[in-house]
């Protein structure tokens, strides 16, 4: 698992995760994923298109960081999941933390 963040504009991120999030992969990447995303005060835009597989713990470490974005007023909207990451994504039910769209236009329209 790795990931690598890109400035889209001067409140948002994009950061694309590649591999898989899982149990073995999440600890080695937690400190510095939050760091990006939470830690940097901007909005995010995150990046699956290369994301092959996403666990309960991948989750997890997603929503925590979303929800610290959002108390620092941004946000935070995923797109580009494979569909059996979009499948455990939707069937979570997790629209209002992490939206889920399709492209990375509408995600960054998304963020407003």
């Amino acid at each position: 698992m790795r990931f690598e963040v890109v400035e889209i504009s001067p409140a948002a991120n994009k950061v694309i995760l590649v591999g898989r999030l899982d149990a073995t992969t999440v600890g080695q990447v937690e400190t510095g994923f939050t760091a990006a995303v939470a830690a940097s005060g901007r909005s995010a835009v995150l990046d699956l298109t290369e994301l092959a597989f996403l666990s309960s713990l991948g989750i997890r470490l997603l929503l925590s960081s979303a929800r610290v974005v959002s108390r620092r007023g941004g946000k935070v909207v995923l797109f580009g999941a494979q569909p059996m990451v979009a499948e455990v994504l939707e069937a979570m039910a997790l629209e209002e933390v992490l939206p889920l769209v399709p492209t990375e236009a509408e995600a960054v329209a998304r963020l407003g």
